[in-house]
């Protein structure tokens, strides 16, 4: 995409991010999902100006899923484990009816969509080729997202292996001297952050979007119809990255199927 400068506005229906915050910092958080056939890396980028906002709408959905199924706040939620087929044995999410796992996910998705200054990107490759390669096509997005912003991003990502560590650190110092990606990337222990398993449930969602897309995977559910799309509003309103969307000189920004770089 040639360059642009930041711009914008409100004078642009079609711009991809109407009413969003400009020259600010976001707080990156990734995770990945996909299968045999695919890979997909998801950040979820939330400004700081609505990063405790955020966490506190993701408590109180999980006090929710306390209280209306038994389900404690420290219970690790994995979206594949509430999905119509689960047969996953994660304390009480293995004893839920299909038709709780799809209200628990509607409630998820509504508490991330409640928050309209949130932007999702996520990235798309096949297996093999994919596979390994896909950080890097993140931090590049995400770069691309906070030029177009004039704002910067710090990132944590899902998983503490070294060797993972490794490797995502040396994309960041990969990064040109004026990388808006700043300070090396940080892993996390899902389970002890709210907001990566937060965008598990994204990352998850965009694996089901695909699938329905191509119309294989499993049966249909919440996630697979409608939970990917609905982080992904229409044009004329605030909200995250969709496709088709044109910048104040009118370059194609973010343009990609299913508002998911990389996917054909």
């Amino acid at each position: 995409m040639p360059p642009v400068s930041p711009p914008y506005p409100d004078t642009n229906p079609n711009n991809p991010v109407p009413g969003g915050l400009l020259d600010t910092t976001y707080l990156v958080y990734v995770d990945d999902s996909g299968d045999e056939y695919q890979d997909l890396l998801t950040g979820l980028a939330i400004p700081v100006a609505v990063w405790a906002d955020t966490l506190q709408a993701w408590k109180k959905f999980r006090r929710w899923a306390a209280k209306r199924f038994d389900i404690p706040t420290s219970t690790e939620l994995h979206a594949l484990n509430l999905g119509t087929n689960s047969n996953a044995g994660r304390d009480k999410l293995s004893a839920l009816k299909p038709g709780d796992r799809n209200q628990i996910t509607k409630a998820a998705f509504s508490t991330i969509g409640s928050i309209a200054e949130l932007r999702v990107l996520t990235v798309f490759a096949p297996v093999p080729g994919g596979s390994g390669k896909l950080y890097s096509q993140l931090v590049e997005f995400v770069e691309e997202f906070c030029a177009f912003h004039d704002s910067h991003a710090v990132i944590w990502y899902d998983g503490t292996a070294g060797n993972q560590a490794q490797t995502n650190r040396a994309v960041h110092r990969n990064l040109p001297y004026s990388r808006r990606v700043l300070e090396d990337p940080r892993g996390y222990d899902s389970s002890e952050s709210h907001l990566i398993q937060m965008t598990d449930f994204i990352a998850h969602s965009a694996h089901h979007a695909v699938l329905n897309d191509r119309g294989t995977g499993p049966a249909d559910s919440y996630m697979r119809q409608h939970a990917y799309s609905k982080l992904l509003p229409a044009d004329d309103a605030p909200g995250h990255v969709w496709p088709g969307g044109i910048d104040a000189d009118g370059f194609p920004c973010f343009t990609h199927q299913l508002g998911i770089r990389g996917y054909p």
